[in-house]
């Protein structure tokens, strides 16, 4: 697995890198032309955090202090 990681790193450097999503733990290979992509998956992670940001603004709460529980 380690010896994949720094083969594609190597051959595609700057494309590989951690998701977004600070409780995912996954990697993303960036395909975008823009090379942009943030996250493993737009289905899962990036809905969440999206989820939770809008929630958050909703409910009034600034960036800085914690989202409330859901």
């Amino acid at each position: 697995m380690v010896l994949a990681y720094f083969d594609l790193a190597e051959r595609r450097p700057g494309r590989l890198r951690p998701c977004g999503n600070p409780e995912c733990r996954l990697f993303l290979l960036d395909a975008s032309r823009s090379n942009t992509a943030r996250w493993c998956s737009m289905a899962t992670c990036g809905n969440r955090l999206k989820a939770r940001r809008f929630h958050a603004r909703s409910a009034g709460v600034t960036a800085e202090s914690p989202a409330p529980e859901i």
